[in-house]
């Protein structure tokens, strides 16, 4: 196996180490081809009536979210339109 490669040296040549940009680079891709495979669905599709009318009335009631939270109700309110367009008035 070792000779259809090369010795270790290079090895080390064909593998070298990545910089830190390289590294964020391919995290922040892997990161998005693997939610890619999400894309479409509402992370909220599988949620009972009952739950997505108390989280939506949560979220109207809130007074400070932070971004992530006002992320998650934008969320919730687009299941709840997404709902309501197929005749389920749920919220």
């Amino acid at each position: 196996m070792w000779t259809k490669i090369g010795d270790y040296a290079t090895l080390q040549t064909v593998f070298k180490p990545l910089r830190t940009s390289e590294l964020r680079a391919l995290l922040l891709f892997m990161i998005v081809v693997l939610t890619g495979c999400e894309l479409g669905q509402s992370p909220f599709a599988d949620t009972s009536n009952r739950e997505l009318r108390e989280r939506n009335y949560k979220c109207q009631m809130a007074s400070s979210l932070s971004a992530a939270e006002i992320q998650v109700c934008k969320n919730i309110r687009r299941e709840c339109d997404a709902r309501a367009e197929k005749g389920n008035f749920v919220c």
